[in-house]
């Protein structure tokens, strides 16, 4: 018996300097999150990062490495994520998809958002940098 394995990829989408805001999205239900999406079968990490923010933004943004990774398990399956850091050279995001609004935000006040608490540390760790 085989199980779904799903790979997801998240930014910290960091806006220009000297602000250093982060990009948070909002979707249909209400839950806030890092842009990014599921990684397709044969794309490379970073390509595919780009391409989901891309899709869901409007955004070109450059990564950089991972700052954190975690695993669990879901519907009969499993479930992986990669977050990154990254940058945008605007704070001029062009909504698609499932996503209805787009804040950028200093790191103290995203933090304070309804995030997942890997993405909370995710945040925390990419400040660090």
């Amino acid at each position: 018996m085989s199980r779904r394995f799903a790979v997801t990829q998240k930014a910290v989408l960091f806006g220009p300097e000297p602000e250093q805001r982060l990009l948070l999205l909002e979707n249909e239900d209400g839950v806030w999150e890092l842009p990014g999406g599921q990684l397709h079968a044969g794309e490379q990490p970073v390509p595919g990062l780009q391409r989901a923010i891309r899709e869901a933004t409007g955004l070109d943004a450059s990564v950089d490495g991972p700052i954190l990774n975690t695993a669990w398990e879901i519907d009969e399956g499993g479930a992986f994520a990669a977050v990154y850091r990254a940058h945008s050279p605007t704070e001029q995001a062009t909504l698609a998809g499932d996503h209805v609004r787009a804040v950028w935000l200093a790191p103290d006040e995203a933090v304070e958002r309804d995030l997942n608490d890997t993405q909370k540390r995710a945040i925390e760790r990419a400040g660090d940098r």
